[in-house]
C-alpha cells in the first residue's frame, strides 16, 4: 500500500507526526477527524460506521468510533483500486447488502437486531457479514484505540520470564 499514490498520501503526514511526538506510540493522525468518504457514498460510510460502533461499541474503552474504522476501511477499500478491484466489488456487495435492508433508516435498536439476525449463519447475508467483521476487526485491533488504548500494547519487550496464567481454573494440564 505504501507504493500507491493513496498510500504515499497515508504515511506521508503519520511519519511527520511521528518525529514531533515523544511517545513510544504513533499520534493519532488528525486527518481522520474530518474524514470525507472517497470510496463510499455518505449514506453507506454512516452505515458502515454505524455497523462498526454496533460490533465494537465504546464502554470504559474506546470503540469503533475512537479508533476511526469506517473511515480507515473506507481508504483500504478505495486504495484497492488498482491492485484489488475485486475488493471494492466485494465491499460494495456487503455494504449494499444492509442498505438493501434498509439499515441506515433504521432506528437503533432495530439496527442490533438486524446485526444479531446477519450474525446467523443461517442468514442469507451471512458470509458478507463476516467480511465485514473481520476488517472491522482488523482494523480496530492495529489502531492507536484498540492496540494501544484497548489493549494497553507497550510496544516490544523483552521479558525474561513468562508467568502464565494466575486463573485457578486455567491451571488444570
Amino acid at each position: 500500500m505504501a507504493g500507491t499514490a493513496a498510500g504515499q498520501t497515508f504515511f506521508s503526514s503519520w511519519l511527520a507526526a511521528a518525529h514531533e511526538h515523544s511517545s513510544n506510540a504513533p499520534p493519532e493522525p488528525d486527518r481522520w477527524t474530518n474524514y470525507r468518504p472517497q470510496f463510499f457514498s455518505a449514506e453507506e460510510f454512516g452505515a458502515l460506521d454505524t455497523f462498526a460502533a454496533i460490533l465494537i461499541p465504546t464502554d470504559e474503552t474506546p470503540g469503533a468510533r475512537e479508533a476511526h474504522v469506517a473511515p480507515f476501511i473506507d481508504f483500504v477499500v478505495f486504495s484497492a483500486a488498482e491492485y484489488a478491484p475485486e475488493m471494492q466489488a466485494k465491499w460494495r456487495k456487503a455494504v449494499g447488502s444492509l442498505s438493501g435492508r434498509g439499515f441506515a433508516r433504521l432506528p437503533a435498536d432495530a439496527q442490533l437486531r438486524l446485526v444479531e439476525t446477519i450474525a446467523q449463519p443461517a442468514d442469507a447475508d451471512f458470509q458478507r457479514f463476516q467480511f465485514m467483521k473481520d476488517l472491522i476487526v482488523y482494523a480496530f485491533y492495529t489502531s492507536r484505540a484498540g492496540l494501544i488504548d484497548n489493549l494497553n500494547y507497550q510496544g516490544l519487550a523483552y521479558l525474561t520470564e513468562f508467568p502464565g496464567c494466575a486463573h485457578p481454573e486455567h491451571q488444570k494440564v
